[in-house]
């Protein structure tokens, strides 16, 4: 129980770094860790960075690799949006995996720690994205009243995702507008390119009869083959 709770607060900053649109037919979400032999709850609701945060903990006698197959394909049975391994943020030293309901607009992060008795602890996150405090971004301009703004940053590669109470058309027209006046080009449906950047857009349906936008931000080198527009 001492080191479980030992880790709890460097498990959420992790958990609020991390934030597709999800189709899950079956709520409420349930965890399914292979193996468990042991059971840690958090009793309450972890407030970080303004997120609720609900955290669990559980004790395996499977392998790390085991339980993250495991839970890729969980993640995938729910319909939830799984960033591709490669693009997965690691912000600590034990293996993490996040997949994002954007429908409910809530995240889902399992950490692995290996234990030296050969099981794992498996940290168990699940931000209420919702209830984000509206912040700013560095990755593309928020339409107005977005809110719930979440952004991740890896190499190359900046995602922001948040929701709004607008159309997709509304949508698409205010970013249109603001990226042309940012230099950019749309050079596919919904895919601007300028100089040194290019920003990708998709939307979805969200909670509450919201839209659920992401925004995808990479670099690209200045020799990149365009798309061709004919």
């Amino acid at each position: 129980m001492t080191h479980v709770k030992s880790w709890t607060w460097s498990v959420v900053v992790g958990l609020v770094l991390l934030a597709g649109p999800a189709a899950a037919q079956r709520l409420p979400f349930t965890w399914d860790v292979p193996g468990v032999v042991g059971v840690v709850e958090v009793s309450v609701p972890v407030i970080s960075s303004g997120i609720p945060v609900k955290l669990s903990a559980v004790r395996s006698k499977e392998k790390p690799e085991v339980i993250l197959s495991k839970m890729v394909d969980r993640f995938a049975l729910w319909g939830f949006h799984i960033p591709p391994m490669a693009e997965q943020p690691q912000f600590l030293r034990e293996p993490m995996i996040t997949a994002i309901d954007t429908r409910a607009f809530i995240s889902y992060t399992a950490i692995l720690q290996p234990n030296p008795d050969g099981t794992t602890t498996v940290f168990l996150g699940q931000a209420d994205l919702s209830q984000a405090p509206r912040q700013q971004s560095t990755v593309a301009p928020v339409y107005p009243g977005g809110a719930g703004l979440m952004q991740t940053e890896m190499e190359g590669a900046r995602t922001l995702v948040y929701s709004v109470s607008a159309r997709q058309q509304e949508v698409e027209v205010y970013y249109r507008n603001e990226l042309a006046q940012a230099g950019f080009e749309e050079v596919d449906p919904l895919v601007f390119r300028s100089s040194n950047d290019e920003i990708a857009l998709k939307m979805g349906p969200a909670k509450e009869g919201k839209l659920s936008v992401i925004v995808v931000r990479r670099t690209v080198s200045p020799d990149e083959v365009r798309p061709s527009t004919d």
